[in-house]
């Protein structure tokens, strides 16, 4: 068995490990890793990775006594450490760590052969479980699914977006109903976290809120919430830990619980290793606090809807733009429901529909397809529902008239599906096209009115370059053969440089100072 060469720096390059080989045992090649990860002391290697994550993910100094021995000939760090390396390592430490020991991640070393280690696992797994080679396009829709996140600057439109959705009125009740506090309340705590673990690593949570009027009591309700001891976050992650060809891409508990009680003697004292885990469950990640309370879905979807609507109205404006909301309409007697919204101008109609339907964490992490595939064909159906109603509108049954000018369909969902993969592509295409014609329309439909898919923040910055080029220009060249495979912020990226840079970041100001502990109560 091949064991991973001292080194050190981290290897610059990811080729794959035995490729063309079988490997019969997956947990055998894994063990060095346990084995070696063994000697660091568990809570220092947390501590270790928060500073690691704040420098490569965040942009922040790395403090002196961090990567000591690193030769600077090597590159820059970021260059060298991904953030995808930096929650595995964080998930495997969690599993495998001790009590005090003679490795520490801040010597370069010893974190270079850690990294090695999970390089060199990367590709046995790929070569894990039989004879049957992996399928390298299916690859793909798992490592966007495990990278592109990290790769994606959000700013803070994240946590207004949740503020806006989960604030809306009949949302609102169920937060309030299932968490015992408000969702602004939930959203300045968050922030508040965030800010202190930009600066520190750890904290007490005997905090006090009282200066954004928020009781101990809810205070603490939150902080149980998003944190767990150690000794559970262990038996939780060892619980899902597959090793397979999975092993890679099993969801990490810390993305429900990134607070760790690392100190059982003082179980008030806890780390935050990775900080982006920290604001994502602190701004969308309430969904999954919601996800199975009663009278959940309807609310939901339609704060998100009325969410696009205000994105949409809030940067394209009259009179050279017009926004018109879902209208129902009849055929044959029974009532339709028509698009969310119809954005239009003087170059063409934007046909909008709102999914807050999201890919399953099994669609997204296993090497077989039965999960994809079943959320696919949820999605499918949305676009295939789409395509009805536009039918029917350029038809003359619904309230919106043709005029003549082109039309778009765009379906937006809350967070990104990454349907990144030409496999991935092939199969939702495919699909749509069997329940075309099972609704006995042709499936030329896709050719001729190609499908965009795209997430909230993603629409957040194509409305506003939408509003300086008119919907025709952008959305015609997405349409084309050769752009239709990129999903929509690339595109934007690479076809309006010069209108990305009039982008406003933070679309809805007003409700960020709502946040702020400077605004009023």
């Amino acid at each position: 068995m091949k064991r991973v060469a001292a080194s050190s720096g981290i290897r610059k390059n990811n080729a794959l490990y035995g490729s063309g080989s079988i490997v019969v045992d997956f947990y055998d090649e894994y063990k060095p890793l346990r084995n070696y990860l063994r000697r660091f002391d568990l809570a220092g290697a947390l501590v270790d990775v928060w500073g690691y994550a704040l420098h490569v993910i965040e942009g922040q100094p790395l403090p002196g006594d961090y990567a000591v021995g690193r030769n600077p000939a090597d590159g820059e760090l970021k260059k060298l450490l991904f953030p995808w390396d930096l929650e595995t390592l964080a998930k495997e430490c969690v599993l495998n760590a001790g009590t005090g020991g003679d490795r520490t991640l801040r010597r370069w070393r010893d974190l270079g052969i850690a990294i090695n280690h999970l390089r060199r696992l990367d590709g046995v797994a790929l070569t894990d479980g039989g004879s049957e080679a992996p399928d390298v396009l299916l690859e793909l829709h798992r490592i966007a699914h495990r990278q592109f996140p990290w790769q994606t600057r959000r700013g803070f439109n994240p946590m207004v977006r949740a503020l806006k959705v989960f604030g809306q009125t009949a949302v609102e009740e169920i937060v309030v109903r299932e968490l015992g506090m408000t969702t602004q309340q939930f959203m300045q705590l968050g922030l508040a976290l965030c800010g202190h673990f930009f600066k520190q690593w750890g904290m007490s949570t005997n905090q006090d809120y009282a200066v954004l009027g928020i009781t101990r009591e809810v205070s603490s309700a939150f902080l149980d919430r998003i944190s767990c001891p150690i000794a559970q976050l262990r038996e939780e992650t060892a619980t899902r830990q597959s090793y397979d060809r999975d092993w890679l891409y099993i969801w990490n508990p810390l993305e429900a619980w990134p607070l760790i009680r690392f100190d059982p003697a003082h179980a008030d004292r806890v780390v935050c290793p990775i900080h982006q885990y920290l604001s994502h469950r602190a701004s969308l990640g309430i969904f999954y606090d919601l996800i199975k309370s009663a009278g959940f879905d309807n609310p939901y979807g339609n704060a998100f809807q009325g969410y696009i609507g205000e994105v949409a109205s809030k940067t394209c404006l009259p009179p050279h733009f017009a926004l018109r909301a879902e209208e129902p309409y009849h055929v044959g007697g029974q009532q339709m429901h028509g698009a969310d919204w119809v954005l239009s101008d003087n170059t063409g109609h934007l046909f909008i529909e709102c999914k807050t339907k999201r890919l399953t964490l099994e669609a997204r992490i296993r090497s077989d397809t039965a999960a994809l595939q079943k959320d696919l064909t949820v999605m499918a159906t949305a676009i295939v529902q789409h395509y009805q109603n536009i039918l029917r509108a350029l038809e003359g049954k619904t309230v919106w008239k043709p005029d003549g000018l082109p039309v778009y369909l765009l379906l937006l969902t809350l967070e990104d599906w990454f349907i990144f993969s030409p496999q991935v592509q092939d199969m939702l295409t495919g699909q749509v096209k069997r329940l075309l014609a099972e609704r006995g329309i042709a499936d030329e439909l896709t050719e001729q009115l190609p499908f965009t898919i795209a997430s909230a923040h993603e629409f957040e910055i194509a409305s506003q370059i939408i509003a300086q080029t008119g919907i025709a220009l952008p959305m015609s060249k997405k349409a084309t053969p050769e752009s239709r495979m990129w999903s929509l912020l690339p595109f934007l990226s690479r076809h309006f440089p010069d209108k990305m840079q009039k982008v406003n970041g933070l679309l809805f100001e007003e409700d960020w100072e709502r946040l702020t502990p400077a605004s009023p109560q």
